[in-house]
């Protein structure tokens, strides 16, 4: 796919994201266009990136999520390299919760 195709289409499933009104609905729609292996990676990546927020280790991650070190190693990365997708989502999501419970 071109580059120029990607880019219009990631901007129309955007659009589409923003029209959906409820957590049932995206619910919906996400299972509708990912297949069950995409939606476990998306979902791992975000819980992978929620507990790297709270300063967990990678063992600590792996142990969690069963994430492979390269997925932890990616999602740290990205993190700390982005445009900024996922500090608005997790400031969003747990905007009080900065490092992970004592234990």
């Amino acid at each position: 796919m071109k580059d120029a195709q990607l880019e219009e289409d990631l901007q129309a499933l955007a659009k589409a994201f923003l029209l959906l009104k409820t957590e049932e609905e995206c619910t919906a729609f996400l299972k509708d266009v990912c297949t069950y292996q995409e939606l476990r990676a998306l979902s791992q990546r975000l819980h992978v990136a929620r507990l790297l927020r709270k300063q967990y280790v990678f063992h600590e991650i792996v142990q969690e999520t069963g994430a492979r070190t390269a997925t932890i190693s990616r999602v740290n990365r990205t993190l700390r390299d982005s445009t900024g997708g996922y500090q608005a989502v997790l400031e969003r999501m747990e905007p009080e919760t900065d490092t992970k419970p004592e234990s």
